[in-house]
């Protein structure tokens, strides 16, 4: 259901006043997405800095916060890892948009996906597999992807937008 929404977000916001993650309008985005930590200590969310989306992580008992990200594109859609030890996320810091992964031991940045048409959503599942959408086959649908092997499944398989 989040994805549904979020793509619905996304789609409207594009359409209707443009959208700042993908280069539109400046609306200002503070404490957005909010992402409760599998052991319910932290939130991830993302917030505007200056002109730009960042990754955040607040600490719910202390309040204290931390950055998790420094870049001149957008990062935002933060989903915890099961264990949670990495952040899947999205960013268009390659110009172009896609899956990445943070690992919060060293806050180092993968690449997950490496897409042409647009990589959004990441729900990061229990099995262990990043679910997303990505319109790579011409209408939005839903993938899976292991990031321990890359591995890619198109969960769906549309022939044409649903009607209606």
């Amino acid at each position: 259901m989040r994805m549904l929404a979020s793509i619905a977000c996304v789609v409207l916001l594009g359409l209707v006043s443009g959208c700042s993650f993908f280069g539109g309008d400046k609306t200002e985005y503070t404490y957005w997405e909010p992402e409760l930590s599998p052991d319910g200590r932290s939130l991830a969310y993302e917030s505007t800095v200056g002109e730009n989306l960042e990754l955040f992580l607040r600490d719910l008992e202390t309040g204290e916060e931390r950055r998790l990200t420094t870049n001149e594109e957008p990062d935002w859609s933060p989903s915890w890892s099961p264990f949670g030890d990495r952040i899947a996320f999205v960013s268009r810091r390659d110009k172009n948009v896609d899956i990445y992964i943070l690992t919060l031991a060293d806050l180092s940045v993968e690449r997950l996906t490496n897409h042409e048409d647009d990589d959004i959503n990441p729900n990061w599942g229990p099995d262990g597999l990043i679910y997303f959408n990505s319109n790579r086959s011409g209408v939005w649908e839903i993938y899976s992807i292991d990031p321990s092997d890359w591995s890619l499944v198109k969960v769906t398989h549309l022939t044409a937008p649903p009607s209606s």
